[in-house]
């Protein structure tokens, strides 16, 4: 979507630098099976084992998977696991299943046609396995198969996350393989109890001293997986990263690689920001373009009007999350104290946005909904500019952030003092 805006506005673009793709990514796929980080070689951990499990990520994320997870299955072939022996399993959390073509489009005609692919059902309690509690207070039940599986391989991508700070490495497992309790539990450490709002600790790009995190890291390390495949993808969508080992040292070593490239500090929030989701797949819903918008708020004075591009092809996600549109703030706030869930999160994040900022959203969703969740609609970006900049818009500041679906703008770090230790 193009957009033509004024001469001599005082305007800044926020991009990530460029993420170069590999050059080959089966080749740095199997120098890292050869030798990762924090754990054996696969050529030592495949000894002797009969089955492997691959956990997969689902339809709303993005992994490239066409580019590498044959591949896997290849290097498990070469050490002794025929693809009989070999099953994907769908980390979904609490998603829907997915439907047989989304499953060939995701992993490709060949992974469906090689291996078996078991899908998750956070609800199927009858094959839910208690292994454990987190020091949280988390009651850990996972998928049996998962506990019983030989040789777990994790994979998944490293984004940015609104409140687990980054996606990938533990969160295959939860919440991608346990049962609603537990995940439910684990999320409802992002809610300050006292005020119904997000704990400050819990926000993108925040790993230490994130309690989701930790709880998430702590679930992981009862079920002891055995290797982490997880890839960076640059606004091209190709992959940039690829990292092999440990989950708990991949995912610090991707995130670190994420913010090299995709944390920007910004010197001057903006009066009016463009804001836009990343495109498919990540804004097939309301419920997943929501982040994008999460991510923008540094760059933001409050009060901004901000112009929100995002399609919404398949409208605002369940029906769960859909029932929150209607409710002010303080009644989400008061709703998610007695009702925790994953959308509840999502509805509450929305609504405080909503609430601080005058959010434009450019959409296919059918204007009186998006009106309930506190925004204007528009059509396209042209008349929302038209219809909603203030007279003095030429001159205030201006941002442009084109994909924020995995940019996390940020404030300026304090300049350190002579003599102070710098960290």
């Amino acid at each position: 979507m193009a957009v033509k805006l004024p001469d001599g506005l005082n305007l800044v673009q926020l991009a990530g630098r460029p993420m170069p793709a590999l050059p080959s990514v089966n080749r740095r796929l199997r120098e890292g099976l050869a030798d990762p980080f924090g754990c054996a070689p696969l050529s030592v951990q495949a000894r002797d084992k009969d089955s492997a499990m691959i956990v997969v990520a689902d339809y709303t994320r993005n992994n490239a998977y066409h580019k590498w997870l044959p591949e896997l299955l290849n290097q498990l072939n070469d050490n002794g696991l025929p693809d009989s022996a070999i099953q994907l399993y769908i980390g979904s959390g609490t998603h829907r299943p997915m439907t047989e073509a989304e499953k060939r489009e995701c992993y490709t005609d060949e992974v469906w046609k090689r291996v078996e692919i078991l899908d998750h059902d956070c609800d199927a309690l009858d094959r839910m396995k208690k292994i454990g509690r987190t020091d949280y207070g988390t009651v850990i039940y996972v998928d049996q198969r998962i506990w019983d599986s030989e040789f777990l391989i994790l994979t998944g991508g490293i984004m940015y996350h609104y409140f687990a700070g980054y996606s990938g490495g533990r969160k295959a497992l939860m919440p991608g393989c346990c049962a609603r309790e537990t995940i439910v539990h684990n999320h409802s450490l992002a809610i300050n109890e006292k005020t119904g709002g997000f704990d400050p600790r819990v926000k993108p790009g925040a790993l230490v001293g994130n309690p989701v995190n930790e709880d998430m890291l702590q679930v992981a390390s009862q079920i002891r997986p055995d290797m982490c495949v997880n890839v960076v993808l640059n606004s091209d969508k190709e992959i940039a990263w690829l990292g092999v080992g440990d989950q708990g040292y991949k995912l610090r070593r991707g995130a670190a690689f994420l913010d090299e490239y995709n944390l920007v500090e910004v010197a001057e929030p903006a009066d009016i920001a463009i804001v836009g989701a990343g495109g498919y797949p990540k804004d097939l819903t309301l419920f997943q373009a929501h982040k994008s918008l999460r991510h923008s708020l540094a760059a933001l004075k409050p009060g901004a009007k901000v112009f929100w591009v995002a399609r919404l092809e398949q409208g605002e996600g369940t029906e769960e999350f859909q029932s929150w549109r209607r409710l002010a703030l303080d009644e989400c706030q008061a709703r998610v104290q007695r009702e925790i869930s994953l959308y509840a999160f999502c509805a509450l994040s929305l609504k405080t946005i909503t609430d601080r900022y005058d959010v434009h959203l450019v959409s296919e969703l059918p204007p009186e909904r998006v009106r309930e969740w506190g925004m204007t609609p528009h059509q396209n970006i042209h008349q929302a500019l038209g219809q909603a900049l203030p007279s003095n818009a030429a001159s205030l500041r201006w941002a442009v952030l084109p994909d924020c679906s995995n940019l996390l703008p940020t404030k300026p770090r304090p300049p350190v003092e002579d003599g102070e230790k710098k960290e």
